[in-house]
């Protein structure tokens, strides 16, 4: 049996949103007039960010029906992206649908407030940051698909990281960032700085909009590794070389990914 939504909750998640997507890859608005000057076409969806009966995506059992059809497990989607979420769970985990709806509930609440849009304050930085995924594994020595989080006693071997990067633009006109780099530090003191890590030498922000960059690779000096005490992402805007840097993990006996920022 379902514990589906009731009326009043699906049209509170559509309008705490302002009938938008809450994928911040889409956004796309969720309703619009009909050809039929009485009605309006709706093509959102009230998707449970836990599942809403056993065996569906994230389905969580501790929470008792009237939590599984409460509000805040609700996230308001366009019909293709609530699809694509229950598709892929793996990748998109009861933590990213939470922060997608906490992010398109904020930015609804300052278009709001302020009809030209939110802008950054003086001396704030115009660009937001988030990771996820934070993993640590060594590539001799254990399975290749074992996650290793305590790295004491580790003799041999290369290590491998991945995580996604999640930025969003929150200024009016695009950001160009460059040089982006990982960088394992000790202190202030840089171990290395890797820019192998990326593709890409020039990545452009959308305004309003978050995006993900996926890293995964490796360093081949374990002592590197073992020296550090941080790990960080750091960039610079195209032009005036503005610099950023947003610590991505805490490397202290094991590797703690941080809260969004």
């Amino acid at each position: 049996m379902r514990d589906d939504f009731p009326k009043s909750v699906v049209e509170t998640l559509a309008k705490r949103v302002g009938n938008r997507c809450s994928n911040p890859g889409c956004h796309k608005r969720t309703s619009g007039p009909h050809t039929e000057g009485d009605k309006a076409l709706n093509v959102g969806v009230a998707a449970h960010i836990t599942a809403a009966s056993p065996g569906g995506p994230r389905y969580d059992p501790s929470l008792s029906p009237d939590e599984r059809r409460a509000i805040g497990n609700g996230i308001w989607l366009c019909q293709s992206c609530a699809k694509l979420v229950d598709n892929d769970q793996a990748r998109y985990t009861k933590g990213v649908l939470a922060r997608w709806k906490q992010d398109a509930e904020e930015e609804a609440l300052r278009e709001v407030e302020s009809p030209s849009g939110p802008v950054p304050g003086p001396g704030q930085p115009s660009i937001r940051f988030a990771v996820d995924d934070w993993n640590v594994w060594r590539e001799r020595g254990n399975l290749p698909g074992d996650v290793v989080v305590v790295h004491s006693g580790w003799k041999r071997g290369s290590v491998r990281y991945s995580c996604t990067i999640l930025l969003r633009n929150d200024g009016q006109w695009d950001e160009q960032l460059h040089r982006l780099r990982i960088e394992f530090r000790h202190g202030d003191n840089v171990l290395l700085s890797d820019e192998y890590a990326f593709n890409d030498e020039e990545t452009t922000l959308p305004p309003k909009r978050w995006m993900s960059i996926e890293v995964c690779h490796g360093l081949h000096d374990n002592c590197i590794f073992e020296q550090a005490d941080g790990v960080w992402f750091t960039a610079e805007t195209v032009g005036d070389r503005v610099k950023y840097e947003w610590r991505l993990a805490t490397v202290q006996g094991q590797v703690d990914q941080l809260p969004e920022a």
